[in-house]
C-alpha cells in the first residue's frame, strides 16, 4: 500500500487532509492518540501512552498545576529565611558543606511543600531557588567558595524536589 492509498483509507480523500494542523506545508500520517488531530514530528510529544499533540499535553499538565499566587510568596519567604540561616551556619563548617547542603536543601523543600499544602506549580521551584540565591548573595559577593558550593548543592536539591524531577 503506497502513501496515496493509505491517505485515502484514513481520510476518505486522496492527498487531502494529510497535513499537520499547525504546519500546513508538512505532510503527515501521525495523529494524536487523544484528539485524533494530524501532527508532524515537530509537534508530536511522546508520552507513556503514545504520541500526543502539544495542546493535549498542555491540557493534561494544567490539571496538576494547583498552586495559588500566594504560594510563590510563601515559598520565597521560607527559602529566603531558611537558606540565609543555614548558609551562615554551614559555611563556617568548611568542607562539611558538601555533605550537609543537600540535606538542608531537602529540609527547605519539604518545609515549603508542607507550607503550601503540597500544591504543585511549574514555577514554584524557581521562586524558592531565586530566594535562596538572594539569601546567599552577600556571602557569594565576599568570594566565599563554600557559600557558592552550598548554594549549588542545596539549590539543586530544592529545585529537584519542588519541580518533581526524579533521578
Amino acid at each position: 500500500m503506497d502513501r496515496a492509498d493509505l491517505a485515502s483509507s484514513t481520510t476518505g480523500k486522496v492527498g487531502a487532509g494529510t497535513f499537520c494542523t499547525n504546519h500546513p506545508g508538512r505532510s503527515t500520517m501521525l495523529r494524536c492518540n487523544r484528539c485524533d488531530k494530524l501532527m508532524c514530528t515537530k509537534c508530536a510529544q511522546r508520552t507513556p501512552v503514545g504520541y500526543r499533540c502539544k495542546d493535549c499535553v498542555r491540557g493534561q499538565q494544567s490539571l496538576f498545576e494547583t498552586v495559588l499566587w500566594r504560594d510563590y510568596l510563601v515559598a520565597a519567604v521560607i527559602a529566603l529565611f531558611l537558606s540565609g540561616l543555614a548558609g551562615v551556619l554551614l559555611i563556617s563548617l568548611g568542607w562539611f558543606v558538601i555533605f550537609l547542603a543537600p540535606m538542608v536543601g531537602g529540609v527547605i523543600a519539604e518545609v515549603i511543600r508542607r507550607a503550601v499544602n503540597r500544591r504543585r506549580g511549574r514555577y514554584l521551584a524557581y521562586a524558592a531557588v531565586g530566594a535562596m540565591v538572594l539569601a546567599s548573595l552577600p556571602n557569594i559577593l565576599s568570594l566565599n567558595l563554600w557559600s557558592l558550593i552550598y548554594l549549588l548543592l542545596a539549590g539543586s536539591t530544592v529545585y529537584a524536589k519542588l519541580s518533581g524531577t526524579s533521578i
